[in-house]
Formats: structure tokens, C-alpha cells, sequence
């Protein structure tokens, strides 16, 4: 019996048949085959989907806490159920504070340096320190900047970013970098190569008194969400120029989360709701329907909560409500980190649910009695939540924490 040496198929082959691959995981195993797969198969494919998220384990940042930290960084893979462990010595001493496109953003002890790194490539890209004197965007002159200890304290909770977002690939030296620090609420950004950040500029009235709650960037546009429910729009060429929406009164008090999409801004609202009694055979057959063999590990009920979906309409400073989230998951971590995948990408991902981090109870076969991470699964329609995973790493007693965070790994 003759057995194809399949080491050595033609280039052009092995080339098409790496660009039918969709999960960045398996793209590594193909890589790894052999080498004349490896040579014929690109480091840094530009054909893979946004790719499924895992999710971050925190660690602690601060060297005084973490004075054996190997550099070792969990990232769970709830699609095939497998903790990756990333060497990262980069992050040790590091703050890692929110993710965007494949990137994570580091910042160290009172913020003497910035920079977003690939945990995949290791890939570096160094952005200003917060020490620098900050430029202020609309402002006349031009040569007008602030003290760096004007806009940041030197505190290393100060220098927590919750938002990071960019507007096309970080090798377009165009490309504009935006981050939002939750503690201060303000909202800065830069360039590739800049020296120092420039913060968005508002009415001046509203640099010392507006509190903003979260932020995004998309379009040439900033969106600014405020506590009180009030949608700031600030256009990156027009610096007078200003939008402001304003939300439904019913809207006002409950979580806000801005989230990007490629036809515009979106918002997540979440209501908190009262937990509902139910039989153990509707139970059962929630689990049996909602959650596949690969994510179920348990029946725990969670939080339940009503999720819904909005997206923001410049011509008329208005918002929609999405009525139709089939093909949205939503993930939900830490400090407004969000991100959603069109479930239309891939064949094994439900549609109009929310996976969401959430610090719960560790399990009865748990030793330790310390609070750990889980992973729910909730319908959007309904707000039912099941826990699917557990015990994925202790929630650390020291603050500050790198956050639990969403992921989406990339080569680019």
C-alpha cells in the first residue's frame, strides 16, 4: 500500500489549503506539520476572521506583590475548553489594561511607559508616557500643553485604561490610537511615533466637571458616554464640532457599554433583574438546548439580567434598538471591556447570547475557599444565565489587578 508523502505537496497547494483554515489555533497546527509547510504558509495570515475570544485570567501587576512571577499568562479558550499559557515577561510589572484587534495595552508603575503588545508575535509598539506634557485637541494654539500631573496623578490606579481602540492597521502610520482612562474620565489619543497624548477637548466648561463613563472611537469620530446618559460626538477634523444625544429617561441609570461595529457605534444596556423560580426539568432543558457539550460544565444559575442592544444614528442624534440579535454574541468582561462577533462567521457559535466574566463562589470540589472566575452564558432575549465554566484561576485579594478581559487573538 502506497502512502502520499503529504510533506511535500506542491507550494501552491499547501497555500490553499492554509487559506481555508478559520481558527487562528488550528492555523498553528498546520504551520507545525513540517517544514515545508511552515515555509509555504504565511506568519502573519490576513485571511483569518476576527477570531473567537479567549478569555484573560488577571495576575498581579505589581512586583511587590508577585515577587516569583514567571511571566506566565493564562488565556482560556472556551471553544475547546483549554487554558493557553503564554510566556509574556514583557507584561511582568506591568499593568495590562484592555485589549482591541489582537492587542493587549500595558502601562507601567506610575505610567513611565506605554505600549500595546501582541501576545501571539510578541510585537511591540511604544506609545507616549503618561509624564509627558498633554496637548489639548481643538485648542487654538498650538503650542498649548498641560503638566503631565495636571491630567495624571501619579497613582498607579490612575494609569488603569479601559478602553483602548484604533482606527486602521497599526502598521499605517496614520492610524490613530485612543485610550480612556475610566478613574479620571478622560479621553486621550496619539499616532504611531508621537511623543506625547493629546486629550479629546470638550466645552470649557467641561474639562474640570464632566465625568464620562465610557468611550470608543470609530470613523474619524470620539463618542463620550457620561454618567448621566448623554452621548458626546466630537469629530477629529472638525474640532468645533460637536453632537449631543440624549438618552430615554429609562436609560439613564442602568449600565452603558459603547461597543464598535463596522456600520457604526453601539451600546449595550444591561438591566439587572430579579432571579426567576423555575423547575428542575425547565433547568435541564435550557442547559440542554443553550450550552453545547464542549462549554457545559454545570447547572449554577446567574445573575439574571435583561440585555439590550442599541445603535447610535448620527443624521438624527437618535438611537435604535436592535430587535434582532441572531447573529451578535456579545462578551462581556471587567471595567467595560466588550466586544461582539457576528455569529454568522462561525458554525459553532450561537447568536443572540452574552458571554460573560464573573467573579463567583469556587466549586464544592475546590479546596480553598477563594472567590474565582467563571464564564456564564446568557440568552439575550429572556436574560437567563447558566455557568458554563468554573475555577478558571483564583480573584486575586490585592488591588490593583490586571482586569479579567476578552481577547481575540491575531497575528496582525
Amino acid at each position: 500500500m502506497a502512502f502520499r508523502d503529504w510533506a511535500h505537496l506542491p507550494t501552491v497547494a499547501v497555500q490553499l489549503i492554509s487559506e481555508k483554515v478559520k481558527s487562528i489555533t488550528d492555523f498553528v497546527r498546520f504551520r507545525a506539520v513540517c517544514l515545508p509547510w511552515r515555509s509555504a504558509s504565511l506568519p502573519q495570515p490576513h485571511h483569518l476572521p476576527p477570531q473567537l475570544s479567549w478569555l484573560m485570567i488577571p495576575y498581579y501587576p505589581d512586583p511587590e506583590h508577585n515577587r516569583k512571577d514567571d511571566g506566565i499568562r493564562l488565556f482560556y479558550d472556551l471553544w475547546q475548553s483549554k487554558m493557553h499559557k503564554l510566556h509574556l515577561p514583557e507584561t511582568s510589572g506591568k499593568m495590562c489594561c484592555a485589549s482591541y484587534r489582537g492587542w493587549l495595552v500595558l502601562v507601567a508603575t506610575q505610567g513611565t511607559e506605554v505600549f500595546l503588545l501582541n501576545p501571539l508575535t510578541r510585537a511591540r509598539i511604544h506609545l507616549p508616557p503618561f509624564t509627558t506634557p498633554v496637548k489639548v485637541f481643538g485648542v487654538d494654539k498650538e503650542d498649548c500643553q498641560f503638566e503631565a500631573s495636571y491630567w495624571f496623578e501619579p497613582y498607579i490606579g490612575n494609569f488603569v485604561i479601559s478602553k483602548l481602540s484604533f482606527s486602521t492597521n497599526l502598521t499605517d502610520p496614520n492610524c490613530l490610537i485612543m485610550v480612556f482612562l475610566q478613574r479620571t474620565s478622560r479621553t486621550f489619543f496619539c499616532r504611531v511615533g508621537d511623543t506625547c497624548w493629546t486629550m479629546v477637548n470638550m466645552q470649557p466648561r467641561e474639562i474640570r466637571t464632566a465625568a464620562f463613563a465610557d468611550a470608543t472611537y470609530h470613523d474619524g469620530r470620539f463618542y463620550l458616554l457620561s454618567h448621566e446618559g448623554v452621548l458626546r460626538v466630537y469629530h477629529l477634523n472638525d474640532p468645533g464640532r460637536r453632537l449631543v444625544c440624549s438618552f430615554p429617561q429609562e436609560l439613564q441609570s442602568v449600565t452603558k457599554i459603547l461597543l464598535e461595529g463596522k456600520s457604526g457605534v453601539y451600546m449595550v444596556v444591561v438591566h439587572q433583574t430579579e432571579s426567576e423560580d423555575r423547575g428542575e426539568e425547565e433547568v435541564a432543558q435550557e442547559d440542554q438546548d443553550d450550552l453545547s457539550d464542549e462549554t457545559k460544565e454545570g447547572t449554577e444559575e446567574g445573575p439574571k439580567q435583561k440585555i439590550e442592544l442599541y445603535q447610535f444614528l448620527e443624521q438624527s442624534l437618535g438611537i435604535r434598538q436592535i430587535t434582532d440579535t441572531s447573529n451578535t454574541t456579545i462578551f462581556y468582561g471587567d471595567n467595560h471591556h466588550c466586544l461582539a462577533v457576528c455569529s454568522d462567521d462561525w458554525d459553532l457559535l450561537r447568536g443572540g447570547c452574552m458571554y460573560m466574566e464573573y467573579v463567583c463562589a469556587p466549586s464544592a470540589s475546590k479546596d480553598k475557599g477563594e472567590a474565582c472566575y467563571g464564564i456564564y452564558f446568557t440568552k439575550l432575549d429572556d436574560g437567563k444565565s447558566k455557568l458554563v465554566v468554573h475555577d478558571l484561576g483564583e480573584s486575586p485579594r490585592l488591588w490593583p489587578t490586571a482586569p479579567a478581559m476578552w481577547f481575540q487573538p491575531s497575528f496582525v
